[in-house]
């Protein structure tokens, strides 16, 4: 049986572990209480302790859609399986998992950029 290590799944791991970096780094300079919710407006309307476990979460956000859309990675793969077998076919689900991945990122780093 041949071990396979699909990039993409790689870089959606790294980019899933981005946002708990930040915040590692940020954690000494962040303010005691940060925003943890805005409204329309964009007015923040509740504050949370910088170690609460809701900032821990907004960080993880990224890691966790890494982790559902591993588990649906075989689905995926049964549903984009072509008959000619195309490179492009094969990747779509790990493209998917990075494209989710990588927008969660994006979002708890807003967060954190913006506590």
């Amino acid at each position: 049986m041949r071990s396979r290590v699909n990039i993409y799944n790689v870089l959606s791991l790294l980019f899933s572990a981005l946002p708990f970096i930040i915040y590692f780094f940020m954690y000494p300079t962040m303010p005691r209480n940060v925003a943890i919710h805005y409204d329309f407006n964009d007015v923040a309307d509740r504050f949370v302790d910088k170690s609460n476990p809701e900032v821990w979460l907004l960080c993880g956000f990224s890691f966790i859609s890494f982790i559902i859309m591993l588990m649906f990675q075989p689905y995926f793969s049964r549903q984009f399986k072509s008959e000619e077998g195309s490179a492009i076919m094969e990747s779509l689900p790990g493209l998917f998992t990075l494209l989710i991945t990588l927008v969660f990122s994006i979002i708890g780093i807003c967060f954190l950029l913006k506590a």
